[in-house]
C-alpha cells in the first residue's frame, strides 16, 4: 500500500475492518445506499468493484486483476464512499 497517501490508506484499512463484521457491513451499506447520500449513485455504479476491494485479502492484487486496467489502488480506494454520521446513527435501528 505504499502508493497510497496516509488518508487513502486509512480509508481503505478502516473500511476493510468495518466490512469484515456483518453488523457494521449492514450499517455501511445503509449509509452508502441512503437516498440522501451525495455519492450514492456513484457507489451503485462501482459497487461490485468497491465490495471486491473490501473483501479481497490483497487489495493491490485485486486491483491488478481488474480488466480493463483503468483502476489503480488509489483511484479505487477513493471510490469507497464516506460515512455520513447522521445516517450512521440512523442505521443503528435498521441494522
Amino acid at each position: 500500500m505504499s502508493k497510497l497517501s496516509l488518508d487513502d490508506a486509512a480509508r481503505l484499512q478502516y473500511s476493510r475492518i468495518l466490512w469484515k463484521n456483518p453488523r457494521t457491513r449492514r450499517r455501511l451499506l445503509y449509509v452508502w445506499e441512503h437516498p440522501d447520500h451525495p455519492h450514492r449513485e456513484r457507489f451503485e455504479e462501482n459497487r461490485q468493484l468497491v465490495v471486491g476491494l473490501l473483501e479481497d485479502s490483497d487489495p493491490q492484487a485485486y486491483v491488478d486483476s481488474l480488466e480493463p486496467k483503468k483502476w489503480s489502488l488509489r483511484t479505487l480506494t477513493r471510490e469507497i464512499p464516506c460515512v455520513i454520521w447522521e445516517f450512521w446513527d440512523e442505521s443503528k435501528e435498521a441494522a
